[in-house]
């Protein structure tokens, strides 16, 4: 075994002859980036090297012949060592990431599902649907009951405590889903946990993770977690049955077959959660196996089941959920957009951590960009690449097909934006910063993803009889949050013409939805009751998806 000394931290792990430098940084705790699960294809998971001579080239197409030469850049999935070796991580590289965790609540009527009562000297729960007193034989006097709300994404998790006595949110916690170590997609969890040793793996380091962030709001409220008598979780279906160890082998072919039961509740044992031994944890419905929790708790908690004139919702995230209530129907659809807009997959792609780009704005003459914590720009997040999109698209860098301009046609653009363009291997990119850039790989990953969400709400608004015009606002939920300029989702095309007034912004309405179900129990028998009415619409089966799909891949002509 030879040393792996990882700087700046400098923590030392141990790392095996056949063992590549990414397993061992994973095993020392170092989540770095590498969406292709160390296969080697997406070339993010660079890291710089100390004594270059001694360590071996791992050519790629996104490490250029300078960072090789002299910046001693290297892929950690692509190297393995015999010797001692030193690494710095990423300069992207941090546990600071700011994830989205959702809304502090006002106006909920407090009927929590769990209350503890005393009967006869002994502490018992009474749990809503349940007849019988649960008996507390870890309960204290000086306990109040707590809950969590809590939503597994396919790329971050979300923890909050509540006091269930008053109703009061207590503390948040989250992090990035430890999971993404085996891929940024739904897929790769599927094909992974199809085996018992994979399930296990992925099972553990969710759970694992889950109970950190458990023990940090207990910490942070001066909780104890044996405090804690119901959860619920909302979350897509795939995350629902890895963190319940369920294999998610029937969810990657047809007829796409869900073992896990949503509108339901589940011991802390069958989830892995160390909390009160008798605590439940409720599911909230399920409608498919691409419709999860997170999507019926988001429907709930953003009314779009009451609402009488059409409305839109949009779950943008790793998956792009939607639907649509045309004042009769209620239809939802998923289609799989990819982490583009998460911030993986573009070559300057990091998650929302200081120094991203979070914002650009395009004034004429040239590109204005906003980072986060006004830091020095590092990288992209996901709402700084639809802004970017945008703007590039705004002062014609881009063109409705796709194609970036190059700098032979700088005479073409303003003299203030000609300066930044670039070729790198040959390939046009738009320099932002010093190893920050957008290129025409990237602009081809935003089609995709917009492409993807784009089709499925033209195809939802065809099913529903429903027009643009007709819609009265577009509820936006997931990853974006509050940082990202409706003009912009229509610049690009993600939504039709003449409709960001009508983008109403809404968080992490999974969360929400979970909370407003944790504080009153009633809400899970209304959306139990609400739910069956919900179609899904299953977009791969209509001949008009891969038409319609290659169509919105183009960005809208012409641009205001």
């Amino acid at each position: 075994m030879a040393k792996l000394t990882i700087l700046p931290y400098k923590k030392i792990v141990q790392i095996g002859i056949d063992e590549t430098v990414l397993q061992a940084l994973r095993k020392g705790g170092f989540e770095i980036e590498g969406p292709c699960n160390g296969q080697g294809i997406c070339g993010k998971c660079k890291i710089r090297v100390e004594n270059p001579d001694d360590v071996r080239p791992t050519p790629h197409h996104r490490i250029s012949e300078s960072e090789n030469r002299e910046k001693n850049i290297r892929l950690a999935c692509q190297l393995t060592t015999a010797a001692d070796i030193s690494v710095h991580l990423p300069d992207d590289f941090s546990v600071n990431a700011r994830i989205l965790e959702g809304e502090h609540l006002r106006g909920i009527d407090l009927k929590p599902a769990a209350v503890v009562v005393l009967l006869k000297g002994t502490y018992a729960m009474h749990y809503a649907g349940v007849d019988s007193g649960i008996t507390l034989p870890k309960w204290q006097p000086q306990y109040s009951p707590k809950g969590l709300a809590i939503d597994i994404g396919t790329t971050t998790l979300v923890v909050t405590l509540f006091c269930l006595l008053t109703g009061k949110q207590l503390t948040t916690a989250s992090s990035i889903n430890p999971q993404t170590q085996f891929g940024h997609d739904v897929v790769s969890r599927i094909q992974k946990g199809s085996t018992d040793e994979g399930l296990a793996e992925l099972a553990e380091v969710v759970r694992k993770e889950l109970n950190r962030l458990i023990l940090t709001t207990c910490e942070k409220s001066n909780a104890a977690a044996e405090e804690i008598l119901d959860v619920v979780i909302g979350g897509n279906t795939t995350m629902l049955e890895l963190v319940a160890a369920i294999n998610p082998e029937p969810l990657g072919h047809l007829p796409f077959t869900v073992e896990i039961k949503g509108g339901a509740s589940y011991s802390a044992k069958a989830f892995g959660l160390k909390i009160n031994p008798a605590a439940k944890i409720y599911i909230p419905p399920i409608v498919h196996a691409f419709i999860g929790s997170d999507i019926t708790a988001g429907i709930l908690a953003c009314g779009c089941l009451e609402k009488e004139k059409p409305s839109l919702f949009i779950d943008i995230g790793t998956n792009g959920e939607m639907g649509i209530n045309n004042g009769d129907r209620f239809i939802v659809a998923s289609t799989a957009a990819g982490p583009a807009f998460e911030g993986m997959g573009v070559s300057s792609g990091i998650r929302a951590v200081p120094g991203a780009v979070e914002s650009s704005h395009f004034n004429g003459e040239s590109i204005d960009f906003n980072t986060i914590d006004s830091q020095p720009a590092k990288g992209i997040c996901g709402s700084g690449i639809i802004d970017i999109i945008a703007s590039l698209l705004k002062a014609e860098v881009v063109d409705p097909s796709g194609r970036m301009k190059t700098p032979s046609q700088r005479s073409e653009v303003q003299p203030m934006i000609a300066e930044h363009l670039r070729l790198i291997d040959e390939h046009p990119v738009f320099q932002i910063a010093e190893n920050v850039h957008f290129t025409q790989a990237d602009v081809r990953q935003v089609q995709l993803a917009k492409g993807a969400i784009r089709t499925g709400i033209d195809m939802l608004m065809t099913e529903a009889n429903v027009t643009p015009e007709d819609l009265d606002d577009i509820t936006l939920a997931g990853a974006f949050g509050y940082h990202l300029r409706p003009d912009s989702l229509e610049t690009i095309g993600l939504i039709p013409k003449q409709l960001a007034h009508k983008v109403r912004f809404a968080g992490n309405s999974s969360k929400t939805g979970c909370a407003m179900m944790l504080l009153n129990a009633s809400l899970r028998a209304y959306l139990e009751k609400q739910v069956p009415r919900v179609e899904h619409l299953l977009l791969a089966e209509k001949l008009s998806f891969q038409e319609l799909f290659i169509a919105n891949l183009n960005f809208p002509d012409s641009i205001s």
